[in-house]
């Protein structure tokens, strides 16, 4: 047996009747209701655009003669109306003439009844043009179904293109900075090159990138732009939401994004302050940092740029080549850190400078000299050369210490290695008295702290081998630096920073 399906739950379809005589509707609508239609009844034509609008029939039946408005002009006015166009209608006439047909299909009628007529031919058309119409409906709507189904695999298919031209796009970008960098093992040059793709990536100004000090504050080290000195006082504290923020993120953040964050206040005014419109992290440990700071290990670097010239907020695809470039850069500049610290413990091991009076003796080098360095207007990239010289003491003035540093410089691997041996050839050029020697204020403190530790390791009180370093270097300075000698020779800790110099014997 086969099953049979059930009946759709649908009404059965309303005909509007309309037409001059009564007996000719009671006839009409007996007919119909006969046959399960619905019926309603108009008297005229202006009912019948009426109950057409509010009662949406399934077919019209009009006679040509109706008061108000005839038949055929009740089919012109549904024809030019968008949702009635297609209506079924059936019209009613006396006349038998061809003419008359003719003129009705013109007007839009699918079909003319000439009076007298049978019930059941009647009802035989109407059930014929109900049935033409659902399927017409039925068509239409699959269709409009298809139509909305293409666009909606076209709007896909075009997104889908665009996603796969933005991933090979990213993807080109990533692997060309990715073998670019991984070809320097020098992290100064390593971060110049990362924020000067930035800023082309983006249109930003300028560009900074900031680095975790021991102390686990993040500080910048490296500029790229107009107005580098602007970027110099910017520094976000360490234990900070801001990273671990931008960490769990993973991606670039606008300034904007971070103001609405009521738990990191200071660390979006620090931002403000500086113009940073846009942030990210390079992913990674970061190297150095103290292990109290666990919350930001999971950067080894911020980077940080300023608005578009044009004053325009950065477009989504900026955003993206933003942080790919900094998730880019993490494995060259983690290869580069551990390049750095193999290096320093190459020169520690070389120079002696993990010995205990070595190290002591330039601790306290770099306590004066990089103090009176601030004071005079040495840049931090310069500060940080100085430091290093003095971190690796008189070594650099030995026969060992400048072949030591002329093999490494020699592989062109350290741009930091290579001013450092320029700085001690500069200081020992002015300690020896050299001509020009001490028109520059970098190689006169290099010089002076270098002579400072010569002094400790000989067996020299603290205060001695300063106050002689001192003498020395006011005689040696140039004016600049002697109008500033007198209060450059006793540092208080009010003043300088430093502690006042030790008058204790030398252990």
């Amino acid at each position: 047996m086969i099953a049979r399906l059930p009946q759709r739950d649908l009404p059965p379809p309303l005909i509007l009747v309309a037409d001059e005589e009564p007996k000719v509707v009671e006839a009409i609508v007996a007919a119909l209701q006969l046959h399960h239609y619905r019926v309603s009844v108009a008297e005229d034509g202006d009912e019948v655009l009426r109950r057409t609008h509010g009662e949406s029939p399934a077919l019209i039946i009009a006679s040509v003669r109706l008061k108000g408005r005839g038949g055929l002009e009740l089919c012109g006015t549904l024809r030019r109306e968008a949702d009635w166009g297609d209506m079924p209608i059936v019209l009613l006439s006396t006349a038998t003439d061809p003419e008359a047909r003719v003129e009705a299909l013109a007007h839009g009628a699918d079909d003319l009844v000439t009076k007298p007529f049978s019930p059941r031919e009647l009802v035989a058309r109407v059930q014929r043009l109900v049935s033409r119409a659902r399927e017409t409906d039925r068509y239409r709507n699959r269709s409009l179904e298809l139509e909305r189904d293409v666009a909606r695999l076209e709007l896909e298919g075009r997104r889908s293109r665009e996603d796969a031209e933005r991933e090979r796009s990213l993807r080109s970008l990533a692997n060309g900075l990715h073998g670019a960098l991984l070809r320097t093992l020098d992290l100064d040059e390593l971060n110049a090159r990362l924020l000067r793709e930035c800023c082309v990536q983006t249109g930003a100004r300028s560009a900074a990138l900031l680095s975790q000090d021991h102390a686990g504050a993040w500080t910048v080290t490296s500029v790229r732009g107009d107005l580098p000195e602007r970027w110099g006082a910017l520094a976000l504290a360490a234990g900070g939401a801001c990273v671990p923020w931008l960490t769990a993120l993973g991606r670039p953040a606008l300034s904007a994004e971070l103001e609405r964050l009521g738990d990191m206040a200071r660390e979006v005014g620090e931002l403000a302050a500086h113009g940073v419109a846009m942030l990210a992290v390079v992913p990674g440990a970061a190297a150095g940092a103290s292990p109290s700071v666990a919350s930001d290990r999971g950067a080894s670097a911020i980077v940080v740029c300023e608005e578009r010239p044009d004053g325009r907020p950065f477009s989504p695809m900026e955003r993206d080549r933003f942080g790919v470039l900094c998730a880019a850069a993490a494995p060259a500049r983690a290869v580069a850190q551990r390049f750095r610290e193999q290096q320093d413990r190459a020169l520690e091991l070389l120079s002696g400078s993990n010995e205990e009076r070595r190290r002591e003796a330039a601790r306290e080098a770099k306590q004066r000299l990089l103090a009176l360095a601030a004071r005079f207007g040495v840049s931090p990239a310069d500060e940080a050369v100085l430091a290093r010289a003095l971190d690796l003491g008189p070594w650099v003035w030995t026969d060992a210490g400048r072949a030591a540093l002329d093999e490494l410089v020699g592989d062109g691997l350290s741009r930091e290695l290579k001013r450092v041996r320029e700085l001690a050839i500069d200081a020992d050029g002015c300690a020896q008295g050299a001509p020009g020697a001490d028109e520059d204020t970098l190689p006169l403190l290099a010089a002076a702290g270098l002579r400072y530790q010569v002094l400790r390791l000989s067996g020299r009180s603290a205060f001695e081998s300063w106050r002689t370093s001192a003498s020395w270097m006011g005689v040696q300075g140039h004016p600049a630096l002697r109008g500033a000698f007198p209060e450059a020779l006793e540092p208080g800790p009010a003043r300088s920073g430093t502690k006042a110099p030790d008058r204790a014997p030398a252990h």
